[in-house]
């Protein structure tokens, strides 16, 4: 749930003074992301769960109390939030479709205090959802189809980011999360290995690697780098060759060292004892770089990647907006500098060329209607959400888009300007 506290105070205090001026008005508000270089691309997601959310937000008793005890309102102001029951319409760009910088990924169109209170819950929740999400479409991207497990609860912000960073990587193509708990609330497949402490609890590698595996005949993953990732990998080939027959060993993992090397050296040893079914898992601060390097020059079945989607190292902070667009009185642009935002209530339309290959977005104002596909879907309608939620159709989404993006786009040393314009309509330089 939301927690109607959530919110900067400023967004109150304006409430307080749009309420005692009568500016009540019918107003739109846009959440985007601004263009910058780190991201040729973005991944929706959180918007459906978002919507639904605001519909049932609510101002408890103990919320007013606190607001009261500020002594900045007025009680007739506190009585509006008491009655608060968001009625407008929400659009949104649905989960696991791509999107690009500038355009509108969450439309809120109600009356101007609902949306304004509504600002701060929207950027926070949305925008690390987004971030992860594209971070993941990015290692995705140079995986080679490898599997992708999402090891990132604990370098989270807490239980629900932990949760909504694990339904973001699943939808923008990992296969899994090491979280069980996302596991349990989302349907999301769950993945596991061993930590060094398990290692470490026994007299040797050999024999912490025959107790796990006899526990885990079918399913074993290895942790070969706690002394000496040589050592333990030869440990475990001698663990497979005493339990043969009984044990099909899944795999091992390497966590630090040069993974390259490491790697290639772990395949040489497995086939040479004939174990070629042994999947090799890499973990350790990986990212889309290190993931295109071994893909590219060592050997790996399955990478962990924990860090990397909860805090994006190259860019923790996406950058997204929550902007003012229309009201009663028309456009409602934005002219700082470095900052600018085009006014109007907007839709965005794609165009692809004859191969399948996204060609162009237009944003345009809602009221034209283009040939292309639009992109914002409704979610909320005069306060009632209208829209089903399936996880694992967001995910086919994605794939359906990812495919339809093209090549320069993936590239992870390319930075390019998003592939959008405007209409006639919303130009105004």
């Amino acid at each position: 749930m939301l927690e109607s506290l959530l919110t900067d105070l400023y967004e109150l205090t304006m409430g307080e003074v749009y309420l005692r001026d009568g500016y009540n008005d019918f107003a739109v508000f846009e959440m985007s992301i601004r263009h910058k270089k780190e991201r040729n691309y973005y991944v929706s997601v959180g918007t459906i769960e978002l919507a639904r959310l605001i519909t049932e937000l609510r101002f408890k008793d103990e919320d007013l109390n606190y607001l009261r005890s500020l002594a900045k309102f007025s009680e007739d102001f506190l009585n509006y939030l008491k009655n608060f029951r968001f009625k407008g319409d929400i659009w949104g760009i649905p989960d696991g479709r791509i999107f690009f910088a500038g355009e509108p990924v969450f439309v809120v169109k109600t009356n101007r205090i609902d949306g304004q209170i509504l600002e701060t819950m929207i950027l926070n929740r949305l925008a690390f959802q987004i971030n992860s999400a594209s971070k993941a479409a990015r290692i995705y991207s140079v995986a080679g189809g490898k599997l992708l497990m999402e090891f990132g609860a604990r370098r989270a912000a807490g239980k629900d980011a932990a949760n909504l960073v694990s339904r973001a990587t699943y939808i923008a193509g990992f296969n899994g999360t090491s979280n069980l708990l996302a596991g349990k609330l989302y349907g999301i497949p769950v993945y596991g290995t061993m930590a060094h402490a398990f290692v470490q609890t026994y007299s040797s590698e050999f024999e912490a690697f025959l107790s796990f595996a006899k526990a885990y005949p079918d399913n074993a993953i290895l942790l070969v780098d706690t002394y000496d990732t040589i050592s333990g990998i030869e440990a475990a080939v001698e663990v497979i060759k005493l339990l043969k027959g009984n044990l099909k060993l899944a795999g091992i993992r390497i966590d630090s060292g040069d993974l390259v090397e490491m790697s290639r050296y772990a395949r040489r040893k497995f086939d040479e004892n004939g174990l070629n079914d042994v999947k090799i898992v890499l973990s350790g601060d990986l990212d889309e770089w290190k993931i295109d390097y071994v893909v590219k020059n060592g050997v790996a079945d399955a990478f962990g990647i924990g860090t990397e989607v909860a805090l994006p190292s190259d860019r923790p902070c996406i950058g997204a907006i929550y902007k003012l667009v229309e009201d009663s009185g028309g456009f409602k642009h934005k002219f700082s500098k470095g900052k600018i935002v085009i006014g109007g209530s907007k839709q965005v339309y794609r165009f692809y060329n004859s191969e399948g290959k996204i060609r162009k977005d237009v944003i345009t104002h809602e009221s034209v209607k283009l040939d292309g596909e639009p992109l914002l879907v409704q979610l909320v309608k005069d306060g009632e959400f209208v829209y089903n939620y399936d996880i694992n159709e967001s995910r086919d989404r994605f794939f359906k888009d990812f495919s339809s993006l093209p090549d320069e786009y993936k590239d992870i040393n390319m930075s390019l300007n998003p592939p959008t314009e405007y209409s006639q309509e919303l130009r105004i330089m």
